[in-house]
This record gives structure tokens, C-alpha cells and sequence, in this order.
């Protein structure tokens, strides 16, 4: 069936983690769905260069509508992450303070912890901290224990909730642009797609898809995050995620191995003004790279093995922008910044809750509870996955390194 002979209970226009999820959920919910990504791939610039981390919500605003989307996607994220096979694991996350002023900070994230509900937060002695992590530098002073954050690999997420979503029989275009809507349809570059409802999910380009339906809240400012990869090998010297104390702006650069061992450092949040991904720079690789080995002395004797540098859609405001314009059958999905894994299912399931309450619009077939099983795999070459038949590209550096053999080089 043409784009142009059917009407789609609610077009989703971008792709990413967040765009995928919000197709995945509404499908499963009984909506007839079709997903609209400029790229030519589904998962897009920002989602293609992520942490891979999947966050607790500890240090989200207390209240915020960020922290509801995580609190709310933790209920159930893992009973998806466990059907589909994604490959995660719950190492957890040490916040170091270096100073005193940072140390006197700690008592306060706890405290915002817990009145979260997230109670498993706690201090750390000194004596604890190094024995967790007994390659960490000992000057620290202070340090919190957040036990539930995880990696993950967020790539094979994403394309398994678009994937999911496409075997309930929701449709997903790629190299497809909206140029404009009218009346219930949008315009776009492989043709006229009838709508009943329209649900911006654009990430970078969320401001400008916003225009589109004459709606003008916010502006995305690209906050640049650059890495840097240490090989398999170096793994061993550290067991969990080591966190900065956060600032106003960010969650400050961490230490970790991905869901692959590898071990990163990032991401910068530097203010950008590309949308697309920008070069790695020498000078930021440099920095990342004495930086992890003054935090692990013993990764002085390692050569980084790459880098890699992804873009954050921030706006102007600090807390997530989903807004309904019920008059406008429309529903903004704006500003998911560095949470965007984290929140991902949560988000979706708030955007369903307001297409129902605020707009609305009823699905036609029942909820779907039972998920439908998917095998995947990755190519000989490493560069691809497939996911029951269908072939997908790896565009994802921390996934890609994964899959490299190549390990770091010994000084």
C-alpha cells in the first residue's frame, strides 16, 4: 500500500532511540503507526553517537518530567531489554568527589535520590570505595554508590523497538523529509502521508520540524560529546561507572567499559552549532585520554585505540519539552538531551497517555501484550546486524568497537 491510500493513525517523524520507542509502544498499544526519518538509516545522528549508559534517574531533577520518564521506563525497560536479547549489564556507577566543595555536595544527591524513591543511593567510606575500585586514584575524598545503572547496547535497541513495531505492522521509511503539512497530511519527499495525528520526534531538527505546524517553543542548541576508547584489554581496571559530581550543565565526563568492554571516556558537552556530527578533536582526544589515565593511573600504559563524537538535541530549557496541541492534532517529543536511552520507553509510554487524554484519539485494534520473538545476529564483517531477514548497518562507533578484535596497544 502507497503512502498516499492510507491513513495512518499517527505518523512519528524521526527515528533515533526515542522515535523508535514511540512507534514500538504506540504499535503495541493498537495504533496503526508509520515512522519518517530523513537519514537512511533509522537510527539517527544523536542516537548514533550515545554513551550507551542506561541511567537510574538519580540525578534528574526532582519533579521533572525527565526524571518521570526514566522512573517510569525502569519499571519495564528490562522485561523488553530481557525478550529482545539486548546485550546490558547492571554494573553500577561510583560518584567520586575530588574535592571538599564536591564532597560537601554528596549528602544532597543522596537525599535527591531518595526522595526519588531510588533508595539503594548511599554514601561511600573511603576504605569501600578503594576496594571496589582499587585501580581508582587515591585522592578522592568522597563518593556515592548508585548500584542500578547499567550499559547497554543502545543501538540494537533502538533498531529492535522500530524493528518490533514494523512485525506489528507499522510502517518505517527512511531517506524520507517532511517538507510541510495541510489538512491531516504531511508533505514529504516520497509523498503525501494522510495522518490522523502527527508526533514530532526530530531530535536535532525538532525545532525546525516544530515550525512545520506553526509552533515555536523552543530552540535545539547541539551539545557536542566526544569520546575516547581504550581497548578489551584494559577492562580490568575498573568494575563501574565513575561519575563526576555533576555541574548545572552536565553530568560531567565519565569513566567506564561499555556492554563491550571496551573502555571509554566521555562524553564532553560541548556547545555546537552542527546538527550533523562533527569531527573528533585532537585536542578534546588528548584531554580524554589524560584524563581517564589520572583517574586510573594504571591506564598510562595503554594506547587509546579510537574516538568518536556524538550530538546532543539541548534546548534552551533544562527539562524535556512533550507538549500536545490538541487543535493541531500534533504532539512535540523536544529537548531529550543525554537521557534519551534512559527515558526512552517511559517517553512513549507518556506520549500515549496524552494521544489518549489530551487528544483524544482512541486506537483501533487492541493492545497487544504479547511481544513477537526476534532473533538477530551480527554479520561476518561485524559491521552489520540482522534482525529476522532484515539487514541493518552498525553506525554506532561504541558497537563497532565492540566488535573489533583489535585490542590496545602496551606502551
Amino acid at each position: 500500500m502507497s503512502l498516499s491510500d492510507k491513513i495512518f493513525d499517527a505518523a512519528i517523524i524521526g527515528g533515533g532511540v526515542v522515535g523508535c520507542a514511540v512507534v514500538f509502544e504506540l504499535s503495541r498499544q493498537g495504533y496503526t503507526c508509520i515512522l519518517l526519518e530523513r537519514a537512511q538509516n533509522i537510527m539517527s545522528e544523536a542516537s548514533a553517537g550515545n554513551s550507551g549508559m542506561l541511567h537510574t534517574g538519580f540525578d534528574a531533577p526532582l519533579h521533572s518530567l525527565e526524571q518521570h520518564c526514566i522512573k517510569t521506563s525502569q519499571k519495564t525497560v528490562f522485561d523488553i531489554i530481557n525478550k529482545f536479547n539486548i546485550p546490558y549489564r547492571k554494573c553500577g556507577a561510583t560518584l567520586v568527589a575530588w574535592t571538599e566543595e564536591e564532597n560537601k555536595k554528596l549528602p544532597d544527591l543522596r537525599q535527591q535520590s531518595h526522595e526519588a524513591d531510588i533508595h539503594d543511593v548511599n554514601l561511600m567510606s573511603l576504605t569501600d570505595l578503594h576496594k571496589s575500585e582499587p585501580y581508582l586514584r587515591k585522592e578522592a575524598v568522597g563518593a556515592l554508590n548508585i548500584p542500578g545503572e547499567c550499559v547497554i547496547d543502545s543501538y540494537l535497541l533502538g533498531l529492535s523497538y522500530a524493528h518490533q513495531a514494523r512485525m506489528l505492522g507499522s510502517k518505517i521509511c527512511t531517506s524520507c523529509e517532511v517538507f510541510g503539512m495541510s489538512h491531516g497530511t504531511l508533505i514529504t519527499s516520497l509523498g503525501p502521508v494522510h495522518c490522523k495525528m502527527t508526533i514530532n520526534c526530530a531530535g536535532l531538527y525538532g525545532d525546525i520540524v516544530d515550525q512545520l505546524a506553526g509552533i515555536d517553543t523552543f530552540r535545539i542548541y547541539p551539545r557536542k560529546g566526544q569520546y575516547c576508547v581504550f581497548g578489551k584489554n584494559a577492562s580490568p581496571l575498573l568494575k563501574s561507572i565513575i561519575f563526576p559530581v555533576p555541574t548545572e550543565k552536565s553530568k560531567g565526563i565519565a569513566l567506564f567499559n561499555s556492554v563491550y568492554d571496551n573502555v571509554m571516556m566521555g562524553p564532553t558537552a560541548q556547545d555546537s552549532i552542527e546538527l550533523s556530527r562533527p569531527a573528533s578533536d585532537p585536542k578534546v582526544h588528548w584531554m580524554l585520554t589524560q584524563k581517564a589515565q589520572w583517574l586510573i593511573p594504571d591506564l598510562a600504559t595503554f594506547l587509546p585505540v579510537g574516538h568518536y563524537v556524538g550530538v546532543r538535541p539541548a534546548t534552551q530549557l533544562k527539562d524535556y519539552q512533550i507538549r500536545t496541541y490538541p487543535h493541531k492534532r500534533w504532539i512535540t517529543v523536544g529537548g531529550i538531551r543525554s537521557t534519551g536511552v534512559s527515558g526512552s520507553l517511559g517517553i512513549a509510554q507518556y506520549v500515549c497517555e496524552r494521544l489518549q487524554s489530551d487528544i483524544g484519539l482512541e486506537p483501533e485494534r487492541g493492545a497487544t501484550n504479547h511481544l513477537l520473538d526476534m532473533a538477530w545476529s551480527f554479520g561476518e564483517d561485524k559491521t552489520s546486524v540482522t534482525l529476522n531477514g532484515y539487514h541493518y548497518p552498525i553506525l554506532h562507533p561504541m558497537v563497532l568497537y565492540g566488535q573489533d578484535s583489535m585490542m590496545t596497544s602496551k606502551l
